[in-house]
């Protein structure tokens, strides 16, 4: 997926999910994203720029990237949808960087999404994936 001409849509879902969040849902996600060899050393950079900034960020609790071969795997979880739009605000200055490096492959949401915060993601291209059964935290699901 080319999230190039979502870039505008990208904005607008980090704006409503800021307004339509809720305290009761988590949200876990996964993007695959194809970086070219040629831009694997400056992706690495912006990657780790990424995650030093969201260190303190308050309600996430995993943002990672793995690479295999000219694939990187990003995996995200946030307590709920108002700590996500607080870190999609946090890295949105970053994003012209990430998709002139790597172009998106597949958003895919792991965690049972709000009606409102599903269209959201809808919106951008993503998967909506149906949670089957999980643990975190010492809460079972």
């Amino acid at each position: 997926m080319n999230l190039r001409p979502h870039i505008t849509a990208l904005g607008m879902v980090v704006a409503l999910a800021a307004a339509t969040a809720t305290n009761a849902e988590e949200v876990a996600i996964i993007a695959i994203l194809k970086v070219p060899d040629e831009n694997t050393q400056a992706f690495d950079t912006l990657a780790k720029e990424m995650v030093a900034a969201s260190a303190t960020d308050d309600g996430l609790l995993v943002y990672e990237f793995a690479r295999v071969g000219e694939t990187v795997y990003g995996y995200e979880r946030y307590i709920d949808a108002a700590a996500h739009a607080r870190h999609e605000t946090l890295i949105e200055p970053y994003l012209p960087k990430l998709i002139e490096l790597a172009q998106f492959e597949q958003i895919i949401t792991l965690s049972q999404l709000s009606s409102d915060h599903q269209a959201l993601f809808e919106s951008i291209g993503a998967e909506i994936g149906q949670p089957i059964a999980g643990v975190a935290q010492d809460r079972l699901q």
